[in-house]
């Protein structure tokens, strides 16, 4: 009943580089890092709308945005059956478009997000028969793109949220009593919330 057409080119390219450092014979650091540039060029227009809405000019959005990227980690090895582990990583995701043209006269964009991890844990193995897996990690991701649904129109539109943070552990135990027999047990607890 309403007919609306979208045209996206994107443009992304990346320089990535990354390496490790052996400090010790049981310690290795790892890193890397990345830029990453990526470009959007939307257009949109309504011809028909469901609803007797006039038709739409051709709506436009080019946004862009850059980021420098990486992350950081730390493997201490005690023996050939446990380790110990920690990360930190920052992330980056580029901006987004939509349009909704069919119950909406406007495309939305959302800015980009930013993410900040840690992530610290343990893995363990005895006998080579039971293995074990413990991690913490806590995160925030400032300006985060969420689509929020409703409105005057009851359309789709991103956003941003200011900042969304999470934190929790994650445990799994492998169990293998023969070689014809294998046991998982995994549980994870997770907190999240959005400002």
């Amino acid at each position: 009943n309403g007919y609306a057409e979208q045209k996206q080119e994107n443009t992304a390219w990346a320089l990535f580089v990354s390496g490790e450092y052996d400090v010790s014979d049981n310690f290795v650091l790892r890193g890397g890092l990345r830029y990453t540039d990526d470009e959007k060029e939307f257009e949109a227009q309504r011809f028909v709308s469901p609803f007797g809405a006039p038709p739409t000019g051709i709506l436009r959005a080019d946004p862009d945005d850059s980021d420098v990227s990486g992350d950081i980690s730390g493997v201490w090895t005690v023996d050939d059956d446990l380790n110990f582990y920690a990360r930190v990583a920052r992330g980056f995701r580029a901006p987004s478009v939509q349009g909704r043209l069919l119950f909406g006269d406007s495309i939305s964009v959302a800015e980009s997000e930013t993410v900040l991890s840690f992530e610290a844990g343990v893995k363990t193995q005895i006998a080579r028969k039971l293995r074990l897996n413990v991690a913490g990690f806590l995160y925030q991701v400032d300006g985060q793109q969420i689509v929020a649904v409703g409105g005057q129109y009851n359309t789709a539109t991103l956003l941003n949220a200011d900042k969304s943070k999470g934190y929790g552990l994650e445990a799994d135990l492998d169990w293998a009593p023969s070689s014809d027999w294998l046991f998982t047990l995994g549980a994870s607890y997770n907190h999240t919330e959005i400002d």
